[in-house]
């Protein structure tokens, strides 16, 4: 028999948004933390707000592992680095197991046979009783390679209506491994793109209750087992130094970004919102994405920090902006409370007045040489956000989603990338930072 890909990990799946999956998957992920593990949180797909979320589960950000953007090969190896690490996967699936781009070849399902990961289905009991086992059976058998390795029955009734469902999974041969009660105080707070990262403290008592409920409803004693963490050295690298936003508004850079840039870079973190100029010593900024619709009038009054962001540029200084980054860099950023003066880096505006969600993956050109790529080089990406941009400045790109816009030190647009270590693309933004 050949070994799996990634033995020491689980899935968290359900057949369709709002079973209850990301909270399951986070008290698991509590819960393995609770008994001595290691935990490596991952999430299928590219939305990078769940994964904020599992910082104060476990104590790490998720890392997003997605087939469009990474392909099977860069998935598989990122799942494999974790556990090699002596760390415990939690991979939480997006949507439903099988759902995915237009041919479905996306999915958590293709994500889970890629690297042979058994999966804990979820399913809300709130309305069915043993149709739960016809659910189970027929994602058990709708792709063979998909191992469902129990059901966690979510928002469960009282005993009998447990005793139903389990006697039913059990005739299909499909263990009820735990119930959930239903309880309306277990919730997890949303906002306009999704869940409310900002209010992360608010979940601390709800999943250490959820993960008591887990542990206490059922044998979840296979993945409670702990294992020995590897310790790693971390190595400090004499790269240039690259300025990473990270605060309330500009937050967001994919973990296996960051990982890219620690490997030939210094970046340091700093605040838009709060620090009044950029880190001593910068070579390279790298506005990441974020909410600067809802810290806009903040952002404006920080008159400081924009002027040293125009400042760096005007000396020659590149730029990497993505999203809420984008945002920032551009003249003005109207909004429902009014039109704020944003860097001034980019001519134009961005608007969030009238949203419309823009959401999906993308797949994209250079329309002309850039920071990262040579005219014409094929970029794929994804788009999540509500603005629209009205830009007087040549595109960065061509294709099915915005253009964005680039300048000769300056890349930015709403298109959200991901790079792993030895990316020649972000070495050739490296390299113009260190010149």
């Amino acid at each position: 028999m050949k070994r799996p890909a990634v033995e020491r990990a689980i899935g968290v799946v359900a057949v369709g948004t709002g079973e209850g999956k990301t909270l399951v998957a986070l008290a698991l992920a509590r819960a393995l933390t609770r008994s001595g593990h290691t935990v490596a949180p991952f999430k299928v797909g590219p939305d990078f707000l769940d994964a904020r979320l599992y910082e104060g589960a476990c104590g790490a950000r998720a890392r997003n592992v997605d087939l469009f953007l990474d392909g099977p090969e860069r998935v598989v190896a990122d799942l494999r680095r974790a556990e090699e690490a002596g760390r415990t996967v939690v991979i939480e699936g997006m949507m439903g197991l099988f759902d995915g781009d237009d041919a479905g070849e996306t999915s958590s399902a293709h994500v889970l046979a890629a690297a042979d990961i058994p999966a804990l289905l979820v399913i809300d009991g709130w309305r069915l009783s043993q149709s739960a086992a016809a659910i189970a059976l027929g994602c058990a058998t709708m792709e063979p390679r998909v191992r469902i390795a129990g059901v966690v029955l979510n928002r469960a009734g009282g005993t009998a209506h447990v005793r139903a469902v389990r006697r039913a999974c059990e005739s299909v041969g499909i263990p009820l491994v735990a119930t959930l009660p239903y309880d309306p105080a277990w919730r997890i707070p949303e906002r306009h793109l999704g869940i409310d990262v900002e209010r992360a403290d608010v979940l601390a008592d709800v999943l250490d209750a959820v993960a008591d409920a887990l542990v206490g409803s059922g044998d979840l004693g296979a993945f409670l087992t702990p294992a020995p963490s590897v310790a790693t050295v971390a190595t400090e690298c004499a790269g240039p130094v690259i300025a990473v936003a990270a605060d309330e508004a500009l937050w967001f850079t994919y973990e296996q970004t960051m990982d890219a840039l620690r490997s030939i870079a210094r970046p340091v973190l700093f605040s838009p919102l709060r620090d009044r100029a950029l880190p001593a010593g910068t070579q390279g900024v790298w506005l990441g994405g974020g909410y600067p619709e809802l810290h806009a009038q903040t952002l404006s009054e920080n008159t400081s920090m924009r002027a040293s962001i125009r400042d760096a540029i005007a000396a020659g200084i590149p730029v990497y902006a993505e999203c809420g980054g984008y945002m920032y860099l551009a003249d003005t950023l109207v909004c429902p409370q009014g039109t704020f003066a944003m860097v001034g880096a980019l001519r134009g505006s961005t608007s969030i007045a009238a949203p419309r969600l823009t959401i999906g993956y993308r797949t994209m050109r250079a329309a002309r040489a850039t920071l990262f790529d040579d005219a014409g080089a094929a970029v794929r990406g994804y788009e999540f956000h509500y603005a629209t941009s009205h830009m007087h400045e040549t595109s960065a790109y061509t294709g099915d989603g915005d253009c964005g816009a680039a300048r000769d030190r300056i890349l930015a647009g709403f298109l959200h990338r991901r790079f792993f270590p030895g990316d020649q693309t972000l070495c050739r933004f490296v390299e113009a930072c260190s010149r």
